[in-house]
């Protein structure tokens, strides 16, 4: 009797009947109720057994009290929903336990994992490998020099020279962790991800990526680096380094967050501040919480600062909020700067140079004059707007527009006193960002 016929036969006996029955049938009514258990039980170890579906031919032996097969030629095995295929097996029944050997494929629904060698656990239903390993889940493909996967808990891991693609981006670091289930990659060591639709690579040594959030984290010295070739040939990579980095694919719009001690470089300009955002669509970097930028020889501040990337090239750098502008007057004269104030500033570039800079709002504006060389005093102007215009790098010419007042201080009033007459927020910083600074992974 089978556990299907012995359930239908014990569900149709007459309660009545077993009700009156003597001990004689309650001993009997006992024995079906502990035999139909086992059955169940048994049933039960059967269904989680890993079953041989095929194979060219099966040796038997026993070792030590242990019982092994050995079965070879177009193995296939069943575990559940795990199959297992390789030319040659060798179970441990006793321990549950079976070494594949040759061009080994294991699958788990949607999942393929491939080496040349492995061991497989039935009490755990997990394949693990020390040789080189492939894994392809229809999503993604991954290379590494060994891993494991548990069938039960859908968690993979990763170790040595790990490379992962999707259609989107590629990863590589020295060990990965991959939850199925939950959509969630942790990876570690020398890690860097690339994006294939921008070009942009994020470094650092612990990456978190969260699918189901499309929401990524990088830490350990996390630098961003996108390597643009101008029109004209010339190559110009954008730097971002901080202390975390996250990226947000949850809009259009991709976008990635620096956070703590950013350092931005591209091409001339350099820049500092607490928090950073760079939309790499469209190609603008917002810095803010104490921003900092340099420009050449010119040195913007403000509450928000936002650079604008056009043609692959810095094309206007926006200031809002205590707008502040500096640039050195003359080379020679080390500690006498031309300065630009306001609510709001605007400096546009030409051809990568500084063109002219634009400042909104209660603008005041103070410029060092010159003689053949020679320092000629001050010239301290505000109005509604300030324009300077550049040439060659250096202030040309200042127009004012609307409320004009102005003050001249000859050189007599000012040598000696340059400090008392800079403008009320005037700061110079020594700390601009170098290439050098930024770690060496990206090169």
């Amino acid at each position: 009797m089978n556990l299907n016929s012995f359930v239908a036969s014990f569900k149709h006996c007459n309660r009545k009947h077993l009700s009156n029955s003597s001990p004689v049938s309650k001993l009997q009514l006992l024995v079906f109720f502990l035999l139909a258990v086992f059955l169940s039980a048994t049933a039960s170890a059967q269904d989680q057994t890993v079953k041989l579906i095929h194979a060219d031919s099966l040796i038997g032996y026993t070792v030590g009290g242990i019982s092994y097969r050995e079965l070879i030629g177009h193995v296939t095995m069943q575990h559940e929903n795990t199959t297992l295929k390789c030319d040659r097996a060798v179970q441990n029944i006793t321990e549950d336990r079976i070494d594949l050997y040759g061009d080994v494929k294991v699958t788990d629904d949607t999942l393929t994992f491939l080496t040349k060698q492995a061991r497989y656990f039935g009490k755990t239903r997990t394949v693990a490998s020390d040789s080189a390993v492939y894994l392809n889940d229809r999503r993604r493909t991954l290379t590494a020099d060994r891993g494991t996967y548990d069938s039960q808990t859908k968690v993979a891991q990763f170790y040595g020279n790990v490379f992962v693609r999707d259609s989107v981006s590629q990863l590589r670091a020295e060990q990965l962790v991959f939850y199925r289930n939950e959509g969630k990659t942790i990876a570690d060591g020398d890690v860097n991800i690339k994006s294939l639709q921008n070009n942009v690579t994020v470094f650092g040594s612990h990456f978190e990526n969260y699918d189901k959030k499309n929401f990524s984290l990088m830490k350990g010295s996390p630098l961003l680096v996108q390597i643009d070739t101008t029109s004209d040939g010339k190559i110009d990579t954008l730097l971002i380094t901080s202390q975390t980095m996250e990226a947000y694919r949850d809009t259009a719009i991709e976008r990635f967050i620096a956070r703590d001690s950013v350092q931005v470089i591209r091409g001339s300009l350099s820049a500092r501040c607490g928090y950073g955002t760079y939309f790499s669509n469209d190609s603008l970097v917002v810095l803010q919480e104490k921003p900092v930028v340099w420009y050449e020889d010119n040195q913007l501040t403000g509450d928000s600062v936002a650079v604008y990337i056009r043609d692959k090239k810095i094309s206007r750098v926006d200031v809002v909020g205590a707008a502040f502008a500096v640039s050195q007057s003359d080379s020679i004269y080390a500690d006498r700067f031309n300065q630009l104030k306001g609510k709001k500033l605007t400096m546009y570039l030409l051809d990568s140079k500084v063109d002219r800079i634009i400042v909104e709002n209660n603008a005041t504006s103070l410029y060092y004059l010159y003689d053949k060389n020679e320092p000629n005093g001050i010239n301290k102007v505000s109005g509604d707007r300030v324009v300077m215009y550049f040439k060659d790098g250096k202030v040309d010419r200042i127009a004012v527009i609307s409320g004009v007042e102005g003050d001249y201080f000859p050189e007599k009033m000012v040598k000696g006193k340059i400090s008392s007459y800079n403008l009320v927020g005037f700061t110079y910083f020594k700390n601009r960002p170098k290439k050098a600074d930024f770690p060496k992974s990206w090169k």
